[in-house]
């Protein structure tokens, strides 16, 4: 199942000079957890992950690191091909 994860930190919590999200906001080693995709916001202090996994329990481990240093709403989402939705 696919997750689209928006996760919020304040700007002196920003992880971009100690680190990075990769290690600090995030636990990319959970095993059965697949980082899809990233995008930044820079501006708004905002990072959205594109996650897959069948385990609920697996994604809260993947979003551990962060839970004393940001906010993260996590919604279900499905894929849809372009084509699918430009068809008539």
């Amino acid at each position: 199942m696919l997750f689209f994860i928006t996760q919020v930190h304040e700007p002196e919590n920003c992880p971009k000079d100690i680190g990075g999200f990769r290690k600090i906001l995030i636990n990319e080693d959970v095993e059965g957890v697949i980082l899809k995709d990233v995008y930044v916001e820079h501006g708004s202090h905002t990072i959205i992950y594109i996650v897959e996994t069948d385990n609920y329990n697996n994604l809260v481990k993947f979003l551990e690191p962060g839970m004393l240093k940001c906010t993260s709403s996590i919604s279900p989402v499905s894929s849809l091909p372009v084509a699918e939705i430009l068809k008539k």
